[in-house]
């Protein structure tokens, strides 16, 4: 686990000497959370890298331990990724990362003190517990993205903000110059770094899989569809579900989705600042298409690419799909959790509304600039939906 030191300190030095005019501009609010991050950073990380070499001691048999067939979602953000990883991960065949699994317990031998604390606070009237419910009742007001809680399956792209080596770090640091490169990850972020990223990688999920022995691994990252061809390669029994929804949805709800991240971690004196479509529309337009290219070379046994209007139509019938194309039998439980997910499906609605006009955005434009992609995947043009 090495963490990537020359982003790392690239993004003190834009932070605070070149951030002036962006969204991450200098205000009082700004510098006290670059203050936490950079003074608790080294902490989080420093106490994570422990913890992995005391598992090696502790666990000697963990290096034996396999990554077999592990499914990786990939798609645009708000593409409808975390809705189908976690209607995958209601088959108990499957184990993902959890919340609290990714940012405090990445490691064996800290999952196993958290779970030591938690039988002690059992005994003692779980106040521990009653801190959890306050602190995600909390996040209630910030959960603009999907549902957050720290028992709930989530994205396990996040496990490289522990070597600083990451497109999520845009979130919080409002500079394209800093994660360019991950916008093409396979094509533009050197050998060394993609062979360190996949290290790591592969220690955190041989651990995972060493405490859920017997399931398959299922991840979901948009961060992941720059990156398939080094994930393949690293994982080449790998299975890749490919999900793809239309721009005119994706584009608006991905502005607004980091407008707000910027909104909680900074303050850039605009609702949407223009830095977020611009980012966004040329993140969009690579990651629509190249994934597909790279994966459909695969045998059909190892890749299928899923439409997002058909999955909220019918999901019993997507995953149906999915399952006939990866060689995997349904449970008759599990199919009895898809007619259920299939009922509720139907009473969905949407609760998000924004304006393009504010954020600077036309849908003939949108229409116009990824209709490649819109014709590869026969995708809905009708912003309404």
């Amino acid at each position: 686990m090495k963490l990537n030191l020359k982003l790392y300190f690239k993004t003190i030095w834009i932070s605070f000497f070149q951030s002036e005019g962006t969204p991450g501009r200098i205000t009082p609010k700004r510098f006290f959370i670059l203050l936490l991050i950079f003074l608790l950073y080294p902490v989080w990380h420093l106490s994570i890298r422990f913890a992995y070499q005391l598992d090696k001691i502790f666990y000697p048999h963990l290096e034996d331990q396999n990554v077999d067939q592990p499914v990786f979602i990939v798609g645009n953000f708000r593409s409808g990724t975390t809705l189908l990883h976690r209607l995958l991960a209601k088959d108990e065949r499957f184990t993902g990362m959890k919340t609290w699994e990714i940012f405090l317990a990445p490691s064996i031998i800290q999952r196993n003190f958290l779970r030591w604390i938690m039988k002690i606070n059992k005994l003692i009237g779980s106040p521990v517990q009653k801190l959890i419910h306050a602190f995600e009742n909390s996040l209630k007001e910030y959960t603009y993205i999907h549902p957050i809680s720290l028992n709930e399956i989530e994205e396990d792209g996040n496990l490289f903000l522990q070597t600083w080596s990451t497109y999520n770090l845009f979130a919080i640091f409002p500079f394209p110059e800093l994660i360019h490169n991950y916008i093409y990850y396979d094509k533009d972020v050197p050998d060394s770094q993609k062979q360190m990223d996949m290290a790591h990688y592969q220690e955190v999920l041989k651990r995972h899989l060493f405490v859920n022995r017997g399931k398959r691994y299922i991840s979901k990252s948009p961060t992941y569809s720059p990156k398939v061809r080094t994930l393949h390669q690293k994982f080449p029994d790998a299975k890749f579900i490919n999900i793809v929804r239309s721009p005119l949805r994706v584009i608006p709800s991905s502005v607004n989705m980091f407008s707000k991240h910027w909104q909680l971690f900074c303050e850039p004196g605009e609702e949407y600042p223009h830095v977020a479509p611009d980012v966004i529309r040329e993140q969009a337009k690579y990651w629509y298409l190249y994934p597909h290219q790279y994966l459909k070379k695969l045998p059909s046994d190892q890749y299928v690419m899923v439409r997002y209007q058909d999955l909220v139509a019918n999901p019993e019938a997507v995953i149906k799909h999915i399952y006939k194309r990866f060689g995997i039998d349904i449970t008759p439980e599990y199919r009895k959790i898809l007619r259920a997910e299939a009922e509720k499906a139907k009473k969905y609605k949407s609760r998000h509304h924004y304006s393009m006009q504010k954020m600077g955005l036309n849908s003939k434009r949108l229409k116009k600039e990824f209709a490649a992609a819109i014709q590869e995947y026969k995708l809905e043009t009708e912003t309404t939906r």
